[in-house]
């Protein structure tokens, strides 16, 4: 049996920040709302924030390269001043979590660190896996960001399969030592968050059960969520490794990534569905492309809500495999390419039904609602066939995302 390898790091915490304002969502969320991160600039104001050391992706699409260039520069000078002014490190350190939203009163999880060697994004049989098929073109911009911080900020979600609640049933938060907990601004509930040192008893038996998770179904994860975002410190990796010697590259902080680990099994995990908004394709278009897919494909049939300015509308299709997301987005994809549209402007990929409805009735746009994915076949689906296609499937309401609070210093 190998061992998983995850472990205890130098995890920094804000010294005298106000958490309220210090805590923002990832920068992947809300990428095709403007106003909700205008919201979020308000309530930070001038106040010490994460939202100083990222660039959300909703400015990838609405700002020219030497706008986004300039975001990235902010960033990197906000995280080498923050380090040196505002950020405590605990060394040596798991942080266990109580994650509280508007949806599920608890989910749990422990943030630590994972060895971007044993990762994959490209279908390698690792002992971590993407769990969606990763978009090439959207790496380099997270790159980018990477590529001259100093330091990490964490909101990438790994899963586990522990279907007996193992690790879970060996953590009591009381016995713990506490280390922050705060309310999240824009309806993100609050967490809580409590040191597991690295040498202590407890992390050792933690640890135990993750090397023993194995033997389920070949290897131990599967990011679940900040896919690309993984893949883009993968490959920064990549690019910084063959510049190191070889003691250089056992050691340095970059080959590792600050993640959430998470149960799948945890009743506060809900699996949500990735709902498609196209923009420059008629609901016709889509119907005529649906109509040609079931003609010549056999299988289970599928209905699927539309949205659009018309009102509500269903969509048919024909499921050959597993997954109905499958047949869908190659049909998008065939559109975009038949119209030649920009595929980062026709197809956004949007969390929650609510906001694609919102975002529907403002931009004139159709949507398309995808159903639930059970959380027992993730695992089996990636063991058996590899990456599901892209935007499968989101860990929650768009809400309920991970916010930034840790950091590691990664140079």
């Amino acid at each position: 049996m190998t061992t998983a390898h995850v472990f205890p790091a130098n995890i920094g915490l804000p010294k005298d920040a106000d958490l309220y304002t210090w805590c923002v969502i990832a920068a992947d969320q809300f990428s095709a709302s403007p106003a909700y991160w205008s919201e979020v600039e308000k309530i930070v104001g001038a106040a010490p924030s994460t939202l100083r050391m990222i660039v959300p992706e909703v400015y990838l699409a609405i700002e020219d390269e030497a706008e986004i260039q300039a975001r990235v520069e902010a960033a990197h000078a906000a995280m080498r001043d923050y380090r040196d002014s505002q950020i405590e490190v605990l060394e040596n350190a798991v942080i266990y979590t109580e994650r509280k939203t508007p949806y599920v009163e608890k989910r749990r999880s422990l943030v630590l660190a994972l060895d971007l060697e044993d990762y994959s994004y490209t279908g390698e049989e690792v002992d971590a896996r993407a769990s969606e098929a990763t978009v090439l073109e959207r790496i380099p911009a997270r790159e980018a960001v990477r590529k001259g911080a100093v330091l990490e900020l964490p909101h990438v979600q790994v899963l586990y399969d522990d279907p007996y609640l193992e690790i879970q049933n060996l953590i009591d938060p009381d016995s713990l030592k506490p280390l922050y907990s705060t309310e999240l601004m824009q309806e993100g509930g609050a967490v809580k968050g409590w040191l597991i040192p690295g040498d202590s008893k407890l992390w050792a038996s933690v640890k135990s059960v993750l090397d023993g998770l194995e033997t389920r179904h070949g290897f131990r994860f599967i990011v679940g969520d900040g896919n690309h975002s993984l893949a883009a410190a993968k490959s920064h990796w990549e690019h910084l490794k063959p510049k190191l010697s070889a003691s250089e590259a056992a050691s340095h902080p970059a080959r590792y990534a600050l993640v959430e680990l998470i149960n799948i099994h945890d009743d506060g995990l809900v699996m949500e569905p990735i709902h498609r908004l196209l923009r420059g394709i008629s609901v016709a278009d889509l119907k005529a492309g649906a109509s040609k897919w079931n003609e010549s494909h056999e299988g289970e049939v599928v209905s699927l809500n539309l949205l659009s300015a018309s009102g509500e509308d269903t969509l048919e299709l024909v499921q050959p495999g597993a997954l109905v997301v499958e047949p869908l987005q190659e049909i998008i994809d065939q559109l975009i390419d038949e119209h030649g549209l920009d595929p980062a402007h026709a197809c956004e990929y949007v969390h929650g039904s609510g906001e694609l409805a919102r975002l529907v009735a403002d931009q004139n746009a159709i949507g398309i609602e995808l159903p639930s994915l059970e959380r027992s076949s993730l695992f089996e689906y990636v063991a058996k066939q590899g990456a599901m296609p892209r935007k499968s499937f989101s860990l929650g309401e768009a809400t309920e995302k991970r916010y930034y609070l840790e950091t590691r210093e990664i140079v």
